[in-house]
């Protein structure tokens, strides 16, 4: 069997795992939004967080699968792209000259790893990144003016749609032909479109309804994600995410590529372990929130730079350690009582389930959340929310059409929490949205986001409403 061959089995055996973990519907928090960006075709932004290269390759991916339910298909986009890095990788690895080993490692410790696995089973822009990096790495080999281009084009739209995905992008770059630069800047310029054309005036964000697209959004988001007081915990933190990734056997395929003799066939190792570094830095003052999935350009970037050799036999027991070791964790933290993980808790979703385990297909909190709450709200009723439940809501009214009567504001609880004193913020909402006579629903009783007796103090009383509370004024204060 040829080196081609393989790589398309590999990629074949990468989309049957990952499609078989797709989640049927919409899931929480940044994939509601993303579809929902999708859906409205939210470009162009300069905002890093909007991921406007993911827009664009959503609404051509939608056009293709229109036959299928909308979160359901980009779903599926992400399985794909996820099946085009374990294909493309393996790929890039036999071109560039690595053993079959080599490359059959690379690609099994792809398939299982974490970060991958998990952004391949839901709409996220993660797996579409670094699919595109992929197809460019591999356009970036062919000799043609036209292959140049289109590389660049995906390198591009790559950046667009993470601004991670440049970590593996400048060292291939760099190590490039110079004659064909002229191509390549041409193909990512264009390639990023859906960026630098918010110079000349962005549109309002769907989600929010502020127009947040413009270029202070990075300092926004710098400031907002970035705190170098984390960084000690987050060496820990991000390590340990690396290492489970790569898992035992991929470790121990590393150890053979040293004894091995562990020279590296990327065309700019030097740079590229540089770059990972600066990376790494980065990921370890980073926000905690997406870190589990973000630690997959170190995994995808560390692979091409000495990927494990390991045996097929080897490849399978690494596949099947994996699921176990993910799978076990999740039982575990369920025994033990730390199911919560520590993290936000929502309506429905087991937290060591949804992010230990990375197969999404019986994942439906999100759905039964949407509809429970609505089915309960009163005519003409305001949902209070955060940024988790509301991207939920707004894009189940938009896709199933449910009570276009309710006007759900996603984002009140994080107004609230940027002013310091959540109860006082979220009363004075309450109080003029009741002042004009239309009923108050809260989207979630979490304490720390929905402080109910700070509340009540102030003189507001609670009532089941499905997943979440009516807001009444308390006897005592009537």
């Amino acid at each position: 069997m040829t080196s081609a061959h393989c790589s398309w089995l590999w990629g074949g055996a990468a989309l049957a795992v990952f499609a078989a973990s797709a989640a049927p519907g919409m899931v929480w928090a940044d994939s509601a939004k993303l579809i929902l960006y999708a859906l409205h075709f939210y470009v162009p932004s300069l905002n890093p967080g909007d991921h406007a290269g993911w827009t664009v390759l959503a609404r051509l991916w939608l056009a293709l699968t229109g036959f299928l339910p909308a979160a359901y298909a980009l779903n599926l986009l992400s399985a794909v792209s996820g099946a085009v890095v374990v294909g493309g990788a393996h790929r890039l690895l036999s071109v560039w000259g690595e053993r079959p080993s080599a490359a059959h490692g690379a690609a099994a410790v792809l398939l299982a790893a974490h970060p991958v696995w998990w952004a391949a089973a839901v709409a996220e822009s993660y797996a579409p990144a670094l699919a595109l990096v992929m197809m460019g790495a591999l356009l970036l080999i062919r000799r043609r003016g036209v292959c140049s281009l289109a590389a660049g084009v995906c390198f591009g739209l790559g950046v667009a749609a993470h601004a991670f995905a440049l970590a593996l992008i400048v060292p291939l770059v760099v190590a490039s032909r110079r004659r064909g630069w002229p191509a390549l800047a041409a193909g990512v310029v264009l390639g990023t479109a859906p960026m630098w054309l918010a110079l000349w005036g962005v549109p309002a964000d769907p989600l929010t309804g502020y127009t947040a697209g413009g270029g202070s959004a990075w300092w926004w988001h710098l400031s907002a994600f970035l705190d170098p007081l984390r960084m000690g915990r987050g060496v820990v933190v991000v390590a340990a995410a690396l290492l489970v990734a790569v898992g035992p056997v991929g470790l121990w395929g590393g150890v053979r590529r040293i004894c091995d003799g562990g020279v590296s066939y990327h065309p700019a190792p030097f740079l590229a372990v540089g770059v990972l570094v600066v990376l790494a830095a980065l990921l370890t003052a980073y926000s905690p929130y997406r870190l589990h999935l973000m630690v997959g350009f170190l995994v995808v970037g560390l692979v091409l730079v000495a990927p494990p050799s390991l045996t097929p036999r080897w490849c399978l027991l690494h596949l099947a350690l994996q699921a176990a070791l993910y799978g076990g964790a999740a039982a575990a933290a369920s025994v033990a009582g730390v199911e919560d993980l520590g993290v936000r808790q929502l309506p429905g979703r087991h937290n060591a389930r949804y992010f230990l385990w990375p197969p999404k297909a019986g994942e439906d909190s999100a759905e039964r959340y949407a509809r429970e709450l609505f089915a309960a709200l009163p005519h003409g009723a305001v949902v209070l929310a955060d940024f988790n439940a509301g991207a939920v809501l707004r894009l189940a009214q938009v896709v199933s059409g449910l009570r276009p009567d309710v006007e759900v504001i996603p984002t009140a609880v994080d107004e609230a929490l940027a002013r310091g004193d959540v109860a006082a913020a979220l009363a004075e909402r309450i109080a003029a949205l009741r002042a004009s006579g239309r009923p108050v629903v809260l989207a979630d009783r979490w304490p720390p986001y929905y402080p109910l007796e700070l509340l009540r103090a102030l003189g507001y009383a609670f009532a089941p409403c499905g997943p979440g509370l009516l807001v009444e004024e308390s006897s005592a204060s009537q």
